[in-house]
Protein backbone atom coordinates (compact mmCIF):
# COMPACT_ATOMS: atom_id res chain seq x y z
CA UNK A 1 0.00 0.00 0.00
CA UNK A 2 1.63 2.96 -1.05
CA UNK A 3 2.18 5.99 1.84
CA UNK A 4 0.54 9.24 1.62
CA UNK A 5 2.59 12.09 1.10
CA UNK A 6 2.77 15.65 1.53
CA UNK A 7 5.65 18.33 2.75
CA UNK A 8 6.38 19.92 5.36
CA UNK A 9 4.61 23.42 6.06
CA UNK A 10 6.95 26.21 5.43
CA UNK A 11 5.91 27.77 9.72
CA UNK A 12 6.82 24.09 11.52
CA UNK A 13 3.45 23.13 11.80
CA UNK A 14 2.86 19.73 11.53
CA UNK A 15 4.41 16.98 14.04
CA UNK A 16 7.74 16.87 15.96
CA UNK A 17 9.49 14.35 14.60
CA UNK A 18 12.11 12.50 16.97
CA UNK A 19 14.90 10.85 15.53
CA UNK A 20 17.99 8.72 16.81
CA UNK A 21 20.69 8.26 14.84
CA UNK A 22 23.42 5.32 16.09
CA UNK A 23 26.39 5.27 14.42
CA UNK A 24 27.90 1.77 15.09
CA UNK A 25 31.56 0.80 15.97
CA UNK A 26 33.29 -1.30 13.52
CA UNK A 27 31.55 -4.46 14.06
CA UNK A 28 28.87 -4.00 16.57
CA UNK A 29 25.76 -2.87 14.31
CA UNK A 30 23.67 -6.00 14.83
CA UNK A 31 24.70 -5.18 18.88
CA UNK A 32 22.96 -1.48 18.32
CA UNK A 33 20.02 -2.45 16.54
CA UNK A 34 19.65 -5.24 19.24
CA UNK A 35 20.03 -2.96 21.93
CA UNK A 36 17.41 -0.39 20.39
CA UNK A 37 14.79 -3.03 20.15
CA UNK A 38 15.34 -3.53 23.78
CA UNK A 39 14.91 0.09 24.27
CA UNK A 40 11.66 -0.39 22.32
CA UNK A 41 10.43 -3.26 25.16
CA UNK A 42 11.39 -0.82 28.14
CA UNK A 43 9.41 2.10 26.04
CA UNK A 44 6.82 -0.31 26.06
CA UNK A 45 6.78 -1.65 29.68
CA UNK A 46 6.69 1.79 30.80
CA UNK A 47 3.72 2.50 28.85
CA UNK A 48 5.43 5.21 26.16
CA UNK A 49 4.91 4.22 22.09
CA UNK A 50 7.55 1.90 20.89
CA UNK A 51 8.60 4.00 17.70
CA UNK A 52 9.95 2.27 14.61
CA UNK A 53 13.73 1.08 14.44
CA UNK A 54 15.18 0.99 10.82
CA UNK A 55 18.24 -0.90 9.85
CA UNK A 56 20.51 0.90 7.16
CA UNK A 57 20.44 -1.49 3.96
CA UNK A 58 22.02 0.95 1.82
CA UNK A 59 23.97 4.70 2.45
CA UNK A 60 27.10 6.09 2.98
CA UNK A 61 28.54 6.71 6.36
CA UNK A 62 26.60 10.19 6.67
CA UNK A 63 23.52 7.75 7.50
CA UNK A 64 23.73 6.23 10.99
CA UNK A 65 23.74 2.06 11.14
CA UNK A 66 20.67 1.76 12.72
CA UNK A 67 17.70 4.66 13.56
CA UNK A 68 14.53 5.26 15.71
CA UNK A 69 11.97 7.41 14.91
CA UNK A 70 8.86 8.79 17.07
CA UNK A 71 6.03 11.68 15.86
CA UNK A 72 4.84 14.02 18.40
CA UNK A 73 2.05 16.11 18.42
CA UNK A 74 4.22 18.61 19.77
CA UNK A 75 7.02 19.70 22.09
CA UNK A 76 5.15 19.23 25.26
CA UNK A 77 4.54 15.78 24.47
CA UNK A 78 8.04 15.00 23.21
CA UNK A 79 9.29 16.83 26.84
CA UNK A 80 7.09 14.77 28.67
CA UNK A 81 8.66 11.54 26.84
CA UNK A 82 11.94 12.34 27.62
CA UNK A 83 11.53 12.63 31.43
CA UNK A 84 9.65 9.63 31.69
CA UNK A 85 12.80 7.67 29.96
CA UNK A 86 15.20 9.98 32.43
CA UNK A 87 13.00 8.47 35.72
CA UNK A 88 13.48 4.71 34.19
CA UNK A 89 16.31 3.06 35.76
CA UNK A 90 15.78 0.25 33.49
CA UNK A 91 15.76 3.07 30.15
CA UNK A 92 19.23 4.09 31.95
CA UNK A 93 20.68 0.67 31.89
CA UNK A 94 19.84 0.54 27.95
CA UNK A 95 21.60 4.06 27.40
CA UNK A 96 24.56 3.12 29.21
CA UNK A 97 25.03 -0.85 27.64
CA UNK A 98 24.29 1.46 23.88
CA UNK A 99 27.12 4.04 25.01
CA UNK A 100 29.60 0.93 24.81
CA UNK A 101 28.38 0.14 21.36
CA UNK A 102 28.41 3.50 19.33
CA UNK A 103 30.69 5.89 17.79
CA UNK A 104 28.87 8.77 17.16
CA UNK A 105 24.81 9.00 18.26
CA UNK A 106 22.72 11.96 17.34
CA UNK A 107 19.32 13.29 18.43
CA UNK A 108 17.41 15.76 16.33
CA UNK A 109 14.10 16.97 15.50
CA UNK A 110 12.12 17.62 12.61
CA UNK A 111 9.35 19.32 11.76
CA UNK A 112 6.72 17.42 9.55
CA UNK A 113 3.08 15.99 8.43
CA UNK A 114 2.67 13.03 10.88
CA UNK A 115 3.28 9.66 9.03
CA UNK A 116 0.39 7.97 8.62
CA UNK A 117 -1.38 6.82 5.28
CA UNK A 118 0.23 3.39 5.25
CA UNK A 119 0.68 0.51 7.20
CA UNK A 120 4.39 -0.54 8.05
CA UNK A 121 5.56 -3.88 8.74
CA UNK A 122 8.64 -5.70 9.62
CA UNK A 123 10.84 -6.06 6.80
CA UNK A 124 9.33 -3.32 4.75
CA UNK A 125 11.58 -1.02 2.69
CA UNK A 126 11.82 2.66 2.99
CA UNK A 127 13.89 5.18 1.42
CA UNK A 128 15.41 8.26 2.69
CA UNK A 129 17.27 11.10 0.69
CA UNK A 130 19.06 13.70 3.03
CA UNK A 131 19.55 17.03 1.55
CA UNK A 132 22.75 18.49 3.40
CA UNK A 133 22.57 22.14 3.10
CA UNK A 134 23.29 25.01 5.02
CA UNK A 135 20.54 27.15 6.65
CA UNK A 136 21.04 30.61 4.30
CA UNK A 137 20.45 27.93 1.62
CA UNK A 138 17.50 26.56 3.19
CA UNK A 139 14.58 29.12 1.79
CA UNK A 140 15.97 27.57 -1.45
CA UNK A 141 15.20 23.77 -0.87
CA UNK A 142 12.29 24.39 0.90
CA UNK A 143 10.84 25.85 -2.00
CA UNK A 144 12.08 23.48 -4.24
CA UNK A 145 10.68 20.77 -2.45
CA UNK A 146 7.11 22.71 -2.16
CA UNK A 147 6.95 22.25 -6.06
CA UNK A 148 6.94 18.25 -5.50
CA UNK A 149 5.26 15.68 -4.09
CA UNK A 150 7.47 14.52 -0.95
CA UNK A 151 6.75 13.97 2.54
CA UNK A 152 9.93 15.95 3.47
CA UNK A 153 10.58 16.59 7.21
CA UNK A 154 12.64 19.64 8.00
CA UNK A 155 15.59 19.95 10.44
CA UNK A 156 14.62 22.22 13.67
CA UNK A 157 17.39 21.35 16.49
CA UNK A 158 19.49 18.81 18.19
CA UNK A 159 22.04 17.47 15.54
CA UNK A 160 25.48 18.05 13.95
CA UNK A 161 26.12 17.29 10.24
CA UNK A 162 22.85 15.21 9.85
CA UNK A 163 20.38 16.18 6.80
CA UNK A 164 18.86 19.14 7.43
CA UNK A 165 15.62 18.16 5.00
CA UNK A 166 14.67 14.28 4.79
CA UNK A 167 12.36 12.97 1.84
CA UNK A 168 10.87 9.89 3.18
CA UNK A 169 9.10 7.39 0.82
CA UNK A 170 8.06 4.09 -0.68
CA UNK A 171 10.93 2.03 -1.55
CA UNK A 172 11.49 3.78 -4.67
CA UNK A 173 10.29 7.69 -4.41
CA UNK A 174 10.90 9.77 -7.47
CA UNK A 175 14.18 11.78 -6.48
CA UNK A 176 16.18 10.00 -9.32
CA UNK A 177 16.34 13.50 -11.15
CA UNK A 178 16.73 15.79 -7.72
CA UNK A 179 19.31 18.29 -7.91
CA UNK A 180 19.40 21.62 -5.63
CA UNK A 181 22.25 23.68 -6.41
CA UNK A 182 24.35 24.22 -3.63
CA UNK A 183 23.05 21.05 -1.30
CA UNK A 184 24.43 17.74 -1.45
CA UNK A 185 21.89 15.30 -1.30
CA UNK A 186 22.81 11.54 -0.23
CA UNK A 187 20.30 8.39 -0.61
CA UNK A 188 19.58 5.55 1.78
CA UNK A 189 17.46 2.38 2.00
CA UNK A 190 16.29 1.20 5.19
CA UNK A 191 14.66 -2.08 6.24
CA UNK A 192 12.20 -1.88 9.13
CA UNK A 193 13.05 -3.66 12.21
CA UNK A 194 10.21 -2.60 14.51
CA UNK A 195 7.38 -1.25 13.19
CA UNK A 196 6.31 -0.27 16.64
Amino acid sequence: MPCARSAARPDGGGVIVSLNFYYARPGNAAAVLHQRIRACDVRAALGLPRGRVCAKVEGGDDWPDTLWRLDFPDMATQDADMAARAASPDFEAIRTGMRQLYRRFERPLYAGSADTGCVLRRGDLQAWTGIFCTESESPDVRAHLAGRDFNALEYRSGGNEVPRFIVCGEPAPDVAGLTIRGARIERSLWRIEDAG
